[in-house]
């Protein structure tokens, strides 16, 4: 199997789709409809202090986190069968960047620029293993879109599929890698940080 890397036109596209929902959701916080200051959440003083001695079930937070990150990652391979696919590879870059946002202006405005350093912490397995993870498959994802769109449009069928399948398998260990990374070297790092503020 020969991995390909995404061409810099998709990754501009991809970029633009989250900047696009990033601004979406920012405006949406300015607008105050999102977020109250007094029901922050997360970034709340009672959760981060909950949170902080928490003994948590990390393998019960990995299978929680699996089946978050997993449904996501099925639904859009199954999406690369269809010539839409092509359309909802940006929707989902518009969705994460609006959903980013929202974490960001949470945190900031319940902890100020120290929330900001919360949330890059929280979102740390993102940052290293995920968003370079999401950005292949949905180039992936993109290109079996296409094929199939031609194909479709040529009035035959794509009997090949084996090598789509092999990339979802490689995209699933790779998320399986961000699950058991999230799960529990972020969560153990994460309250020994809060403990110490």
């Amino acid at each position: 199997m020969h991995f390909q890397k995404p061409d810099k036109k998709f990754c501009l596209l991809l970029g633009l789709a989250f900047a696009a929902g990033f601004l979406a959701g920012l405006c949406l916080v300015a607008k105050g409809d999102v977020i109250s200051t007094e029901k922050a959440g997360l970034f709340g003083d009672y959760y981060l202090h909950q949170y902080s001695y928490l003994d948590i079930d990390r393998t019960e937070l990995a299978i929680l986190v699996a089946k978050e990150r997993g449904k996501w990652l099925l639904l859009m391979w199954a999406l690369g069968f269809s010539g839409s696919g092509v359309f909802f590879v940006y929707l989902f870059a518009g969705v994460w960047g609006f959903l980013e946002a929202i974490f960001f202006a949470q945190a900031f405005l319940k902890k100020g620029i120290a929330g900001i350093g919360l949330a890059v912490l929280f979102g740390m397995p993102q940052l290293l293993i995920y968003v370079p993870l999401w950005i292949w498959f949905l180039w992936e994802v993109q290109k079996q879109s296409r094929i199939c769109g031609r194909m479709k449009r040529m009035g035959t069928v794509n009997q090949n599929n084996r090598q789509y399948l092999l990339r979802l398998v490689a995209a699933g260990v790779g998320l399986l890698l961000g699950i058991l990374t999230e799960s529990y070297v972020n969560s153990w790092m994460i309250q020994q940080v809060l403990r110490m503020i």
